[in-house]
């Protein structure tokens, strides 16, 4: 008996903050009238995660697997060998270019090998002389210092005329190869496009990986944590990989990416809509969005009985066109009515 009044109180607040459904009763449809009516059931089920909130989203491809072509020499485009789509290889040329620059590298190159020669030489007879007590040792290692130089700056030029993986070809022609095997994303050039040291000329992606993009309200933020499952709607699952622990400051929101599978049939530059989820709490169910009335700010399901149906009140936790999470007196493997809820709403209300 001690425990009465506290129920009373409880059931007495809830018929105030949802009069119908607190006085709710079974309403008695016939299977006639559940197939005149379209009313259509479903089975409720355990859930593992709750919809937090459905956003906005941009499919992009992950910042570390897009890589640019570049070219190391000033000079002009005489020819562009690929087209955005097209997969190539490592190595293979995406495009030629004419470079007087290339030419310059090429001519110091040949001049400084020249004077290699020439030190070399030099180096060698004062180091004999120098040997043999018939000139200064100093003499000799500032001629084996010069070679040293000329060594390195050979080197250089050598480093340099091989930068990229060029190909080099007659009269400062050189193509400019691709850097890794991938997919052409754009080119940046065309035939007759000057171009200056280490321009870009074409863009790839080396996976087929996916991410989404999305900018998050400032009251969302602390619900969503890395790892959290995200469903692309009306698409596939995916993970997200971290949320931004402050705000943009022109858009006031968090930027949330998520990885997708790779053959997923979406498309970089795509919008779409983004459920995202976090694990469920305990006792916590599952039922098609479709299933949960709203009435007087209440919310609640059609549950199936012999009879027809009865409403009971439940607490709506999440909800996403993928399905609705609630908590309530209800166990899993019960059917509730998942269409048809105006006209049962009409009938539990006496209309």
């Amino acid at each position: 008996m001690r425990y009465a009044q506290p129920i009373g109180r409880l059931i007495l607040s809830f018929a105030v903050l949802n009069p119908v459904i607190a006085d709710a009763k079974d309403v008695a449809v016939t299977p006639d009238q559940v197939k005149r009516m379209e009313i259509r059931v479903a089975d409720v089920r355990s859930a593992t995660t709750q919809a937090v909130a459905i956003l906005p989203g941009t499919v992009v491809r992950p910042p570390n697997t897009r890589i640019a072509a570049a070219a190391p020499f000033a000079g002009t485009v005489t020819q562009v060998h690929v087209l955005p789509g097209d997969r190539v290889k490592k190595g293979a040329p995406i495009a030629t270019a004419s470079s007087r620059e290339l030419l310059e590298t090429l001519s110091q190159l040949a001049q400084s090998e020249a004077e290699l020669q020439t030190a070399d030489a030099i180096a060698r007879r004062k180091r004999i002389l120098a040997d043999r007590n018939f000139q200064s040792p100093t003499m000799a290692e500032e001629a084996e210092a010069q070679v040293a130089k000329i060594r390195a700056v050979i080197e250089q030029h050598k480093r340099t005329a091989a930068l990229s993986g060029i190909t080099i070809g007659q009269g400062g022609q050189y193509s400019i190869p691709a850097p890794a095997d991938g997919r052409i994303v754009e080119t940046l050039v065309v035939p007759g496009s000057k171009i200056d040291s280490m321009t870009a000329i074409a863009a790839l992606d080396t996976s087929d990986e996916l991410w989404v993009e999305v900018q998050v309200p400032a009251g969302l933020v602390p619900e969503i944590k890395a790892g959290n499952t995200v469903q692309i709607v009306g698409g596939p699952e995916g993970r997200v990989v971290s949320i931004a622990g402050s705000l943009d400051r022109m858009t006031r929101s968090a930027l949330l990416l998520a990885s997708l599978p790779a053959h997923s049939k979406l498309l970089p530059g795509q919008m779409v809509n983004v459920s995202i989820l976090r694990p469920a709490e305990t006792g916590a169910l599952t039922v098609p969005e479709t299933a949960v009335a709203t009435i007087n700010d209440g919310h609640g399901l059609f549950v199936r009985t012999e009879n027809g149906f009865t409403l009971v009140p439940v607490e709506l936790r999440g909800k996403s066109p993928l399905g609705a999470t609630v908590a309530g007196a209800i166990e899993p493997g019960t059917q509730v009515a998942a269409s048809g809820l105006p006209q049962l709403e009409q009938m539990i209300a006496g209309e």
